[in-house]
């Protein structure tokens, strides 16, 4: 079964062809146009740019087939599509809570018309909210909770969700739902768990009782013999470190039950693998972080779609590859106008990286592959980037810290980076993590 994954969209309802592609401003491609070089491209731009809708539009309009029959064996198209986040610009010093609502409504809308029936089961970002990264726990009441978003998220994904969905939903934003026989999604809110949420000064440990939720869904799961996927907006990693770590242990005891985990946020493609708490030497699961839609920043749009196992019995619901999609900016800038964007296919997991299968066993292999076989890491470091990586190359420190992060899919473990070769001292790490994150 194909899943379609969606994540950071950032539509830019403020994006003018032909502006200013560089500004003072943290968001640029906006204003008045002008001729001559540094002019915002019609699809999108290299540079701390976000998007027009018809980019968007665009990339739902190709897809091929979109609609699946719902049960995981769509014929040709997608069977479902996650979609987990990040809908509003990066203009987040001029947003209100009615702009934060009509990016909802309006993206929301080019998805269902362009998907048609395909079932979407969505996931809350950490730009919905207004301020950006404020979502109160739920026990805040009154004009400061987050009810404002919840409800609308509701109403707005209702022909979508299950009643019992919606209701956690306008509770928390989070949820679970069948996504077919055999398999159960969870959608994480994963703003509890935010280094950005200052409400979380109150309590990082469990804001919205949602691990303790979680663990009952999962446990619920393990009993009725269904697979469990699960969907957020940050990756565990970036998490505060109580709440990644008490994740970490939870994927250690379901590791049974949690078939795959999807996330996005960072814009870029990376992944993060999980080991056996005893030993951090048995691969035990990976949280796949897939590339923004957005360019923001000097990126290509991009999209990713998941090949996973289908419903059928005893089917392990497993991520067996994985397919990178982009739009060449370049290329699709210079074509004439009217034409539609040509977009295309930049890798395959198991083709690229050579993976006999695509199990967290095959991608801890590859990390240490990364290590000795340079060709191997360049060609990673490209597919980072949605085919368009920065100028300066990736030498000895930057590698040491990209390596140590796809191992790390808990906070602040010094450990779990301790087999890697060439070793670098933690803080150095985390100082190149911090200077590399784009939102």
């Amino acid at each position: 079964a194909r899943i379609l994954f969606l994540t950071d969209l950032h539509w830019d309802r403020q994006y003018v062809p032909g502006s200013a592609a560089a500004c003072p401003d943290p968001l640029c491609c906006r204003g008045a146009p002008h001729d001559g070089p540094g002019a915002a491209g019609f699809w999108g731009s290299y540079s701390k740019c976000d998007l027009p809708l018809h980019t968007i539009d665009a990339l739902l309009a190709q897809l091929p087939n979109a609609t699946g029959n719902g049960t995981g064996n769509g014929t040709g198209g997608f069977a479902a599509a996650y979609w987990t986040g990040d809908i509003p610009a990066h203009n987040v010093w001029q947003q209100s809570r009615g702009d934060q609502l009509r990016a909802l409504r309006t993206v929301t809308a080019v998805l269902r018309a362009r998907l048609g029936g395909l079932r979407v089961f969505p996931a809350v970002g950490n730009h919905e909210a207004t301020p950006v990264n404020a979502f109160p726990p739920p026990y805040v009441r009154g004009n400061r909770s987050a009810a404002w978003l919840y409800d609308a998220m509701a109403e707005a994904w209702q022909d979508w969700l299950p009643p019992a969905a919606l209701r956690t939903l306008r509770a928390g934003g989070f949820y679970t739902a069948q996504v077919w026989p055999g398999l159960r999604l969870v959608s994480l809110n994963m703003n509890f768990c935010s280094q950005a949420n200052f409400w979380l000064l109150i309590n990082a440990t469990d804001p919205a009782g949602q691990l303790q939720w979680l663990m009952g869904v999962l446990a619920d799961a393990e009993r009725d013999g269904e697979k469990v996927h699960i969907i957020g907006h940050i990756p565990p990693a970036h998490c505060l470190r109580s709440w990644s770590w008490n994740y970490y242990r939870i994927v250690n005891r379901f590791e049974g039950t949690i078939a795959a985990q999807f996330f996005g946020h960072t814009h870029l493609d990376e992944f993060e693998l999980f080991y056996d708490e005893e030993t951090l030497s048995r691969p035990v699961s990976i949280a796949f972080v897939a590339p923004s839609v957005t360019t923001y920043i000097n990126l290509n749009p991009g999209y990713r779609v998941y090949e996973v196992a289908a419903s059928y019995p005893g089917s392990s619901h497993a991520v067996l590859d994985h397919e990178t999609f982009i739009l060449n900016l370049t290329e699709a800038n210079a074509a004439p106008p009217g034409a539609a964007p040509p977009w295309r296919r930049l890798y395959s997991a198991r083709e690229a990286y050579g993976l006999p299968t695509a199990f967290p066993a095959d991608w801890d292999r590859l990390v240490r592959r990364m290590q000795d076989d340079e060709q191997l890491f360049q060609r990673f470091w490209f597919h980072l980037h949605k085919g368009h990586p920065p100028r300066e190359p990736c030498g000895g420190p930057c590698k040491a810290a990209l390596l140590c992060a796809l191992r790390s899919a808990r906070a602040a473990d010094p450990a779990l980076c301790q087999p890697l070769r060439p070793a670098l001292p933690f803080p150095r790490i985390q100082e190149l993590w911090h200077q590399r994150q784009l939102c």
